[in-house]
């Protein structure tokens, strides 16, 4: 339901939430060029900054979050790195394991998703 990028945000910015050491990033295969067009967005969403004006952009060290880590959403990532929820399939298994507490309400987004879009018929347009 995440796309990968999606995924990889999250990760980051919980990486940068403990002080920038890449724990949770090290399960995403992304390259440096990757990570750092995803570090820009998210600071153009205003999630996070550089720690000062010397830091090298692009390296997950050299950023803060820009606001306290339990106000940033789910929607603020989407937005910030213009991803969308993927719900074309039902939920897997994966994602209740990979993000425990988000799993319950994803997965009732994704069933209610799938269930409005199936409603939609061809002779609605």
């Amino acid at each position: 339901m995440l796309t990968p990028i999606t995924q990889t945000a999250i990760a980051a910015i919980g990486d940068i939430a403990h002080d920038g050491i890449p724990a949770r990033l090290l399960h995403h295969a992304i390259s440096s060029g990757e990570l750092s067009c995803l570090l820009s967005k998210l600071e153009g969403g205003g999630l996070i900054r550089l720690k000062s004006s010397d830091a090298r952009p692009g390296i997950l060290s050299s950023y803060v979050l820009a606001r306290a880590y339990q106000t940033i959403s789910l929607l603020d990532i989407l937005e910030a790195t213009g991803e969308h929820l993927n719900c074309n399939q039902p939920t897997k298994e994966e994602l209740c394991t990979r993000f425990h507490g988000a799993a319950n309400r994803l997965g009732v987004i994704n069933q209610m998703t799938r269930i409005y879009l199936s409603e939609i018929k061809m002779t609605d347009f």
